[in-house]
């Protein structure tokens, strides 16, 4: 890895700190992280759950960076993680004599979640600029009676500017699997490549430089009744937003795709569905955190 280059991590472990008089139910965290990551101050809702936000300091991205991500959530706990900002990712193709190829940047995350505890992993878009390579990696262990919901937004160069990707590429790996000592209890795989050809493609993202998917993974004996009213729900969000979305059942939970021109629709979109989400599930509805976009608050 070249010297200049981030090679940052950060490592949270959460545990549920309720007394014997069950007085304080609330999630607590103990953490170890590097340089460029910074853990902002942590809240609780009414459930107990931790609102934590995480922060990129060195503004983004170049080839080269190394950023590692993992998580634990002990038993009963409830964790919400988002970010404060949307991550960056510099141009590499064609800036060095040396390797006119560019180098990408990756990010790798490991999330392990224990029984009956319940993870929103919710970050900001992540902006590809012109020629800037970027891969990300998740693997996430979860039990039988725990929950996870993930949403992943990206944009493809800074259309205000006329930019597309360009030369670039955006690769995303995430793997859901049910944690099981006897076999592979796969519940989700995901694989998704991201390059000019795509972005200009009419069958792939016909010139619209936003992607988004939202991936929620359920507890095992999840009602299917409640699956079905979800669903029903999320088709009428549908039709109060002018973009490409696609709802697709999995066997315990869904996957939503998201295309369009807006990341603040997107992110409109994604709250709306997460509301509903958590209606179903019998939490406290989410509220719009202070670390997100000004401009989106009033939309809620």
């Amino acid at each position: 890895m070249d010297k200049s280059s981030w090679e940052g991590n950060c490592f949270l472990n959460f545990h549920n700190n309720k007394s014997r008089s069950g007085k304080d139910d609330k999630t607590i965290f103990k953490s170890k992280f590097k340089s460029p990551y910074k853990l902002l101050k942590s809240s609780h809702d009414e459930e107990g759950r931790c609102i934590l936000p995480i922060l990129h300091t060195a503004g983004g991205l170049v080839g080269g960076d190394l950023l590692e991500f993992q998580a634990n959530l002990g038993i009963n706990s409830k964790v919400l993680l988002t970010t404060s900002s949307a991550q960056k990712v510099y141009g590499s193709v064609g800036r060095s004599k040396i390797n006119p190829k560019g180098t990408f940047s990756l990010q790798k995350t490991n999330i392990n979640i224990l029984n009956n505890s319940h993870l929103e992993y919710l970050p900001q878009e992540t902006i590809v600029f012109a020629n800037g390579l970027y891969s990300q990696e998740f693997k996430i262990k979860i039990s039988d009676s725990s929950s996870f919901l993930f949403t992943d937004l990206i944009r493809l160069g800074r259309s205000s500017a006329g930019e597309s990707i360009e030369n670039g590429i955006f690769r995303s790996k995430l793997e859901i699997i049910r944690n099981c000592d006897l076999y592979d209890d796969w519940e989700f795989v995901d694989q998704i490549e991201l390059t000019k050809f795509s972005f200009e493609a009419k069958s792939g993202m016909d010139l619209m430089p936003v992607f988004g998917s939202l991936i929620w993974i359920c507890e095992k004996d999840f009602p299917k009744s409640k699956i079905n009213e979800l669903k029903k729900n999320i088709k009428l969000i549908f039709n109060d937003f002018n973009n490409y979305l696609s709802l697709g059942t999995l066997e315990n939970g869904i996957s939503i795709r998201f295309l369009g021109t807006s990341s603040q629709e997107a992110r409109k979109c994604f709250f709306c569905i997460w509301k509903q989400i958590r209606s179903v599930c019998g939490f406290c509805e989410p509220e719009y955190q202070g670390v997100w976009p000004l401009q989106d608050s009033t939309n809620y």
